[in-house]
């Protein structure tokens, strides 16, 4: 009976990676997250298979191409969750730096199973029990290396979800941080366990592991899958068309006009300015609900972010103070302090994201000696 329902929920989420793939490639190929999406995907595939039971006698030593590949599912999982989370996110050579050495490090530990045993060893607690008490220093410092950086990617993961949860204005999104936070967690605690306890597991539960393992899998890429093959699915693979902040991405419906007319309102009378400003802040001055707010923005401005909404406004405002001539020997920190930024690093930042220069430059190029 297990290894049946091992058999069912493997290769159903083998079939749902594979239709993520197409789906992903064919409809947003050209967005960061989608590409990840399609990655984790493909390793995934690879990850189930060699699991499998008896899958390395029947591949043979094609199992060690599977295993390369499914050994980068935790890396290339923690990339897509990344990008899933943070709009603005790209990938860095500290990210590239981290995931390589969590792959090397679980590619030694089977090199050395092989070096032991003289077979290959299916990347699963049940093929890899007896290894874990193998008396090899490398074996322990390369599993090591590995389980912490696992337990640390999970952990950034998490908080990344959690830490972007109130600024987020797709409402998909947001619901889907509060589920992946609470699963999440629940997976960190399993592989917790897992990792403190293979060693001591009898080869019975060590399968039920396994199982557990698959059933968890095959439902989170089978979630994904639906949501990916839906129309709406704009939160998590991100718009498929250019959009331009602060314009009218949908018609307002005639209810809309008053709250956007209010909305805009409050833009131009230096309301964006507060410091300190949060969208429940903002939702109490404008008099509608938060929900309705978030909706308001991501729709019908084009935002996705309520960071990314506020700096626009903001960026904006300083532009026509730092071009203003009167105000040529004001402080660019009393203008960051007078747009709402708390110190003058945030308002660098963001300045320069959307006009190319530092507000320093950019007067300079409009000023001149003036």
């Amino acid at each position: 009976m297990i290894e049946l329902l091992d058999t069912i929920f493997r290769y159903s989420a083998v079939v749902c990676c594979l239709l993520a793939v197409v789906l992903t490639i064919r409809d947003a190929r050209s967005q960061l997250a989608a590409r990840l999406a399609a990655a984790l995907s493909i390793c995934t595939s690879a990850f189930l298979l060699v699991t499998a039971p008896g899958m390395g006698q029947i591949v043979g030593s094609w199992m060690v191409v599977f295993e390369a590949i499914g050994m980068a599912a935790p890396a290339v999982f923690w990339l897509f969750a990344l990008s899933l989370f943070d709009d603005k996110f790209r990938i860095k050579p500290a990210h590239a730096f981290i995931a390589g050495i969590f792959w090397l490090s679980g590619f030694a530990v089977l090199a050395e199973y092989y070096y032991i045993y003289g077979q290959f060893a299916a990347i699963s607690p049940a093929e890899l029990h007896a290894a874990v008490r193998a008396e090899g220093g490398w074996f322990h410092v390369s599993k090591a290396i590995g389980s912490i950086l696992k337990v640390g990617m999970i952990g950034h993961m998490l908080y990344t979800a959690w830490q972007g949860r109130d600024e987020d204005l797709l409402e998909g999104r947001r619901q889907f941080r509060a589920t992946f936070v609470v699963g999440g967690a629940a997976i960190m605690g399993v592989i917790i366990f897992s990792l403190s306890s293979a060693a001591r597991l009898s080869p019975e539960d060590v399968r039920l592991v396994d199982v557990a393992i698959s059933a968890s899998v095959m439902v989170m890429v089978f979630y994904l899958f639906m949501n990916i093959a839906r129309i709406d699915s704009e939160w998590l693979l991100g718009d498929l068309t250019e959009e331009i902040p602060g314009k009218i991405a949908v018609a307002p419906d005639p209810t809309d006009v008053l709250d956007l007319a209010r909305l805009n309102g409050l833009a131009a009378n230096a309301t964006l300015l507060e410091q300190g400003l949060t969208i429940v802040r903002l939702a109490e001055i404008a008099k509608v609900p938060e929900h309705r707010l978030r909706r308001l923005i991501n729709q019908h401005m084009g935002f996705r972010n309520f960071s990314d909404f506020l700096n626009h406004h903001r960026i904006e405002a300083a532009k026509d103070r730092l071009a203003d001539t009167r105000e040529r020997h004001t402080p660019v920190l009393t203008i960051a302090m007078d747009m709402g930024y708390g110190s003058l690093g945030p308002f660098n930042r963001a300045f320069k994201e959307r006009t190319g220069q530092t507000p320093t430059a950019y007067r300079r190029g409009l000023l001149g000696g003036v």
